[in-house]
């Protein structure tokens, strides 16, 4: 079951990571998940030139914004991905980076900021990556998680989406596997909830008029707008959104 699963994400991602990298870099949602990124980023120079590596890196959208925050050397970027398509494009973008196809690479050293976002869900095997990430990182490491909480919304399974979490569940795994929880919490409420709530009811209306549609000034108007907006998510501690980060102790 779990292949058919991972055979079926190859094949959204091959396809969305063809198409959809604007969208995906612009949408709301993906700049708020890249924004808890940063803030969690320690300050330039506190560590000494770290080594970052995504779990899921896509194209490197989220690995640009920290090579250009923490000043560092594509040698200091590393990734995994299940897309083909994902590994090539985020090698161009990111010469020199280790960049590697699968699920449980083989790495040459020891990770100082792991980065995990909206990776786990789309997976049965999240304690295996979990456990991977923990092994791979160094005492005293930084994870930096991000994953959709329950419930899931028929949506979600286009996506490639097989579970959604409780926030505590999350902790307590995660302190299980040896982590020493720094800031947990949900987000997204009220107006990413209204969002989710709407592509519910008019989903086949919103992908085909969105998500397989390129980008245009009306679309970059509407998302910067609700970008702004979804600030006052931070003031309410509750949401479809789950933000962890965690030390390895």
């Amino acid at each position: 079951m779990e292949n058919e699963n991972k055979k079926r994400n190859i094949e959204i991602f091959d396809s969305y990571w063809s198409i959809g990298i604007e969208l995906y870099e612009s949408h709301p949602t993906s700049r708020h998940r890249r924004r808890f990124v940063r803030k969690c980023l320690p300050g330039k120079g506190s560590e000494t030139n770290p080594f970052v590596f995504d779990y899921g890196c896509g194209t490197g959208a989220v690995l640009r914004e920290v090579k250009q925050l923490l000043d560092l050397d594509n040698s200091r970027l590393g990734g995994c991905d299940i897309s083909s398509r994902s590994i090539e494009l985020v090698g161009k973008l990111l010469p020199g980076g280790s960049f590697h196809l699968g699920s449980y690479p083989e790495i040459s050293g020891k990770i100082d900021i792991a980065i995990c976002s909206e990776v786990i869900e789309h997976t049965a095997e999240y304690r295996q990556v979990l456990e991977w990430i923990a092994a791979n990182l160094n005492q005293g490491g930084l994870l930096i998680l991000s994953t959709p909480r329950v419930p899931m919304d028929p949506p979600d399974k286009i996506y490639g989406h097989v579970q959604h979490f409780r926030l505590q569940e999350l902790r307590g795994l995660l302190q299980e596997l040896g982590f020493e929880i720094q800031a947990a919490r949900e987000w997204g409420f009220p107006f990413f909830t209204l969002q989710k709530w709407v592509t519910r009811l008019f989903f086949d209306r919103i992908s085909k008029s969105v998500l397989e549609q390129p980008m245009n000034w009306k679309k970059h108007l509407v998302f910067s707008m609700a970008y702004r907006l979804y600030f006052i998510h931070d003031l309410i501690p509750f949401g479809p959104q789950i933000f962890i980060s965690a030390r390895k102790k």
